[in-house]
């Protein structure tokens, strides 16, 4: 099965150049031959559940076992997800705290907000995860497919609710460069992530969700409570094939949730190294890749310079929306 990679996301967006710091401070007196000497702090910027948390659980266990130590998940959803991105800024570079990130927090979040971190005050380390979106009605709904429900936004504007995960969410600004490029105007309700969608969605809250397409949302797609209307890319979900894409639908809807670990920026090369290569070892871990999902964990791994050009990108795509 084929399989979303970084280096097709770069490829797509065009590399112009890395504006997360992929190399480190060589400088540093700190040493990785014993690292790490005590648990570390693996920050996690939105609630608990779903496939981000998820995501660093799997992670964090396997590389505490890869690196002879522990990696605590610590969950910090609050501010969209800022103050755990403001933490590991401001965090001591020496490999003891670092975070999962996705565009929201680390891209979007400092260009909608007067913030006290930027992109640029983090290191990336590699990717852990990448999650397909779709939109997604409860199973009864009146739009049986997207034409419909983006029809029905188009002739009611404000009335059809759609959940997103987060307000400054790759998936929320997707939705919102969309609204503003066809005049669609959906009423959007922000969450606290993935978790709270479906809860919301379940229970009638919300008329259709924008989503990242992980486990539990499968596991509700086969239990016929969740309807999918499209798939948000220039592919269709290998889950579910006979479900269109929102560009054959008519509509240019593209995003991937890229799930990458971060440390502050002035992270010592030694230390950084060593964090690459265990979490190289972990994206082919069997318990992770079974905990995650195989279709979300990318086949081939990618580096932290790599990981750091698609989320420039990223800022690329998104600075004309939301450049201050």
């Amino acid at each position: 099965m084929k399989k979303h990679h970084l280096r097709a996301l770069t490829a797509t967006f065009g590399i112009t150049g890395l504006a997360l710091v992929a190399t480190g401070c060589a400088s540093s007196s700190a040493s990785g031959e014993d690292y790490p000497t005590k648990p570390v702090t693996f920050l996690m910027p939105y609630a608990a559940g779903g496939p981000s948390d998820t995501t660093a659980r799997a992670y964090g266990a396997c590389l505490g076992e890869s690196l002879g130590g522990s990696f605590v998940v610590e969950n910090k959803d609050s501010g969209a997800g800022a103050v755990a991105m403001q933490d590991l800024a401001s965090a001591k570079p020496d490999g003891y705290t670092v975070g999962l990130s996705t565009n929201g927090p680390l891209v979007l979040n400092p260009m909608s907000n007067e913030l006290a971190y930027s992109k640029d005050d983090f290191r990336a380390l590699g990717t852990m995860a990448e999650i397909p979106t779709m939109i997604a009605v409860p199973a009864g709904s009146p739009y049986t497919d997207a034409e419909a429900l983006f029809e029905a936004a188009k002739d009611k504007p404000g009335e059809i609710t759609i959940g997103v995960p987060g307000a400054t969410s790759s998936l929320a600004i997707e939705l919102q460069r969309l609204q503003k490029e066809t005049g669609i105007e959906f009423s959007m309700v922000p969450t606290s992530g993935s978790a709270e969608i479906i809860t919301n969605l379940l229970g009638g809250h919300i008329d259709a969700a924008f989503v990242n397409d992980h486990v539990d949302v499968e596991a509700q797609v086969k239990a016929g409570k969740i309807v999918p209307l499209a798939a948000a890319g220039e592919e269709r979900s290998e889950a579910y094939p006979e479900i269109p894409t929102a560009q054959e639908a008519g509509y240019d809807l593209v995003t991937t949730s890229v799930y990458g670990l971060f440390a502050p920026k002035d992270l010592p090369d030694e230390i950084a190294t060593g964090l690459e290569g265990a979490l190289e070892t972990c994206n082919q871990d069997p318990k992770v890749i079974e905990q995650i999902g195989d279709r979300f964990v990318p086949d081939t791994f990618s580096t932290g310079e790599e990981t750091a050009a698609v989320f420039q990108e990223m800022h690329t795509r998104y600075e004309p929306l939301l450049g201050k």
